[in-house]
């Protein structure tokens, strides 16, 4: 989620930025603050994707934890892979899912105000 605030703060400096710039008719300084807004949503998204697949891993390992455990009988564990994935809802209703989209979604609008710098200097 640390990851997350990072890229919303970043969102809204540069779109400050893009609007400042288009105000005050900078029209070269509001596409670099749109490129630089679209590759920092791209970036922060792969971020993301690695973050995820660095938590899989760690799930793993713990569910393999988890299942020796059970296995000598030492006492009941609390089973934190197995109840994690018991209660996995829709995938559309996901963080991943929602945090991507949002990204992606940020990313295609800079890229948007590129173009409308691009076509309205």
């Amino acid at each position: 989620m640390q990851l997350v605030n990072f890229w919303l703060v970043a969102v809204a400096f540069l779109a400050a930025a893009y609007v400042q710039a288009r105000s005050d008719h900078l029209f070269a300084i509001s596409l670099g603050v749109c490129a630089a807004g679209a590759i920092a949503s791209l970036a922060f998204a792969k971020l993301d994707a690695r973050t995820r697949q660095l938590i899989q891993v760690a799930e793993e390992a713990l569910g393999l934890l988890e299942l020796d455990n059970a296995s000598n009988a030492i006492g009941e564990t609390a089973q934190l892979v197995k109840q994690s994935q018991l209660t996995r809802r829709s995938p559309i209703g996901s963080y991943r899912i929602i945090i991507e989209g949002l990204q992606i979604s940020i990313a295609l609008l800079f890229l948007l105000g590129a173009i409308y710098s691009i076509v309205n200097p």
